[in-house]
């Protein structure tokens, strides 16, 4: 029986996805030109039930040393930034000065004195009130290894980008591009995040028994316990999108202003944002998952952008390539990220979300030999994200072949829907793929979570504005 099912399964059809269940054995098929994978019932994929095709790279290493035709665009995910190409709907998110899922008016100049106490207040001083902001103080009050509440610091970086795309897009820089800079000079010469723990510093505290060696409580499942990693990759997030604002605004800076941005560009860059990508993008025993900035692919890029290095970017891409293909499994299971207890959907839609972001950004940026089997496996894992998001059930028959436990089974903190700050998950999948982005569309859950947001925090922009 089991040797007819195979036979079908690999006769060269159209692209179909399918899943089926048979009494022996539960079988997921996407047939790629003569591809597909069989699921047992105890989730766990044989190599002789995966067949690759035989056509396109056989490995993500092959062919990255092709010719590049490497080019920064002008708005770093962009060539053109307009109303008709990004139309940017400002909202008010936690931690912002209006009422959470509102409308908010982007212009810098902006200031609201309505009657509703929930709605009073401006952009400008909101943006200005970071330079007054600790996050290892703020993190340690109130974090934990599953809840990182970043939003204070999030959600001002949002509403700058939104500034400064809304003034590019309408035209409005000559008279908002002065205040805009006069924020990003105050946030330098404050040097916010510039005093969060470095890895190194960690480290050091791990060794002397100062704090868990690992998050979860040391890896246990407990998720009340702190997780002080978070600390130095919250800054390089930061950090990174800091460098994409300020690579936006380069022109509009004078000699002095441009000088202050520089130092706390390196400041933030050798600290936090090099460290935690060079370490991230690393292959070795501790690699794991795919996770913001497509793993610290798309903060290099950043760095690279403010110092007009186009030069080095294909050696980033490649160690972002490298690292995608290391931890995407061959069904299109993501290490790490598809097995995280009860946020494993949530996790795994993260995953998928930054290897589309990886994709797509390559190719933006002129990246010309993005491996063809590896973008099979990041369609996989659309596939992936789909079933989880459809049954349960299935998708958790597959077993975590690392073992790691840096997840809480604690359904009180399930998050069975898509990562909310992926707001573009959807339009990702639609545009960069061939598979069904519906399922993504219509996650309610997802829909209502993401309302709060208009930048993907895990790119630093708004995916629909790439072009």
């Amino acid at each position: 029986m089991l040797d007819l099912v195979k036979n079908i399964l690999l006769t060269p059809v159209m692209r179909a996805i399918c899943v089926f269940s048979l009494s022996a054995f539960w079988v997921l098929c996407h047939i790629t030109g003569g591809t597909a994978a069989i699921t047992f019932k105890d989730g766990i994929i044989s190599s002789d039930t995966i067949i690759e095709p035989s056509s396109g790279s056989e490995n993500a290493a092959e062919n990255l040393e092709r010719v590049n035709d490497i080019a920064i665009p002008k708005y770093f995910f962009a060539n053109e930034l307009t109303k008709e190409t990004c139309s940017l709907k400002g909202v008010h998110g936690y931690a912002s000065w209006g009422k959470a899922h509102w409308e908010m008016d982007l212009a810098i100049t902006h200031e609201s004195r309505a009657k509703n106490p929930e709605l009073q207040g401006n952009n400008y001083d909101h943006l200005m009130e970071l330079t007054e902001y600790d996050w290892n103080k703020d993190h340690e009050a109130r974090s934990n290894s599953i809840y990182v509440n970043h939003e204070e610091h999030t959600n001002r970086l949002a509403l700058l980008h939104g500034a400064i795309v809304y003034a590019i897009a309408n035209s409005t820089m000559d008279e908002h591009g002065p205040i805009i800079a006069e924020v990003m000079v105050a946030w330098a010469e404050a040097g916010v995040m510039a005093n969060t723990l470095t890895s190194k510093e960690i480290s050091k505290l791990k060794d002397q028994g100062k704090v868990d060696r690992l998050c979860y409580g040391n890896s246990k499942g407990d998720g009340t316990k702190p997780c002080i990693s978070h600390r130095p990759h919250e800054a390089q997030i930061f950090g990174a999108t800091y460098m994409q604002q300020a690579y936006l605004m380069k022109n509009q800076f004078t000699k002095e202003q441009s000088e202050v941005v520089g130092r706390y560009i390196e400041t933030l860059w050798k600290k936090y944002v090099e460290p935690w990508a060079t370490k991230s993008l690393a292959i070795n025993k501790h690699t794991r998952g795919f996770i913001q900035m497509a793993d610290g692919t798309i903060s290099a890029l950043a760095y690279l952008a403010w110092k007009n290095q186009p030069e080095e970017a294909a050696k980033w891409i490649n160690k972002g390539i490298k690292k995608a293909d290391k931890v995407l499994y061959a069904d299109g299971y993501i290490h790490n990220n598809s097995f995280r207890g009860v946020r494993d959907v949530w996790y795994h839609s993260q995953g998928v979300n930054n290897l589309l972001g990886l994709y797509a950004i390559s190719e933006i940026w002129g990246y010309k030999a993005f491996p063809t089997a590896l973008k099979r496996k990041i369609d996989k894992s659309v596939d992936i994200l789909n079933l989880g998001l459809t049954d349960i059930k299935t998708y958790r028959k597959r077993k975590d072949p690392s073992g790691m436990k840096n997840h809480t089974k604690d359904k009180a903190h399930s998050a069975y829907h898509v990562h909310q700050m992926a707001i573009s998950l959807d339009w990702l999948i639609e545009k960069y793929t061939d598979r069904d982005h519906t399922r993504v569309a219509n996650d309610l859950m997802w829909k209502s979570k993401k309302s709060a947001y208009f930048v993907d925090r895990n790119f630093g922009f708004e995916p629909k504005c790439m072009n």
